[in-house]
């Protein structure tokens, strides 16, 4: 029969106490280390510490505009007469409904176009070849902005991406091989380091010279 009277475990004030020790002493080894890692890579933490501080303001900056943007529609919206408002609104819901008129059409015609022609899924990333609905490649690309016409390349004003029916004006081989298409954009091939030129969409170098054989000036190109 057990004594209800023994005295409890002498060993667990000690292990406690143990624990306790090695929490410690791991406290202290985190802190070490974090201390020489600051010692070791000022300049890197420092560095990191700029780019967060800089993200936040970036951050908050946009916020800011984007209040700033929508007090200004409010103040013109409050300067019209309810007869204006309502025309602006109707306005403004027709043209986006037309945008996503246009991007559907321009996708079930790519889907319906019997003749051989390519695709570009600019949201997606991926060109197809196709013809009469069959897709005879899938090739991933990159989509970049176009650049407002008569803008100098160099300067940073954009448009939206270019969509709808565009046609191959003209084929270029070698070395740098590269669709014009009317409306100043051009596919062209390019390596994933590379920067995409303003208004034009950079291709694998090996995707783009195995169609090249089979594209011709006047062939469609549907970007949705």
């Amino acid at each position: 029969m057990t004594d209800s009277n023994h005295p409890p475990d002498s060993e667990s004030p000690s292990t406690s106490d143990g624990d306790r020790r090695a929490i410690s002493r791991g406290g202290d080894r985190r802190r070490a280390e974090w201390h020489s890692f600051r010692e070791a890579y000022p300049t890197f933490l420092k560095i990191a510490a700029f780019l967060f501080l800089l993200l936040v303001a970036g951050d908050m900056w946009l916020a800011y505009r984007r209040y700033a943007y929508g007090q200004e529609i409010d103040r013109l919206r409050q300067g019209m007469t309810a007869a204006e408002r309502r025309k602006s609104d109707i306005v403004v819901s027709s043209e986006q409904d037309k945008l996503r008129m246009a991007l559907e059409l321009a996708r079930r015609q790519s889907h319906l176009d019997t003749h051989l022609h390519l695709s570009i899924a600019a949201d997606s990333g991926v060109m197809y070849l196709e013809r009469d609905g069959a897709l005879l490649r899938v090739m991933p690309v990159k989509v970049a902005p176009a650049r407002v016409p008569g803008v100098p390349a160099s300067d940073t004003a954009a448009m939206a991406l270019p969509r709808g029916e565009r046609t191959v004006q003209q084929v270029i081989g070698g070395d740098q091989p590269a669709l014009v298409l009317n409306g100043d954009a051009r596919i062209y091939a390019g390596s994933d380091t590379d920067a995409v030129a303003a208004g034009s969409v950079r291709a694998n170098p090996a995707d783009l010279r195995a169609i090249l054989p089979n594209v011709s000036a006047g062939m469609p190109v549907y970007f949705y």
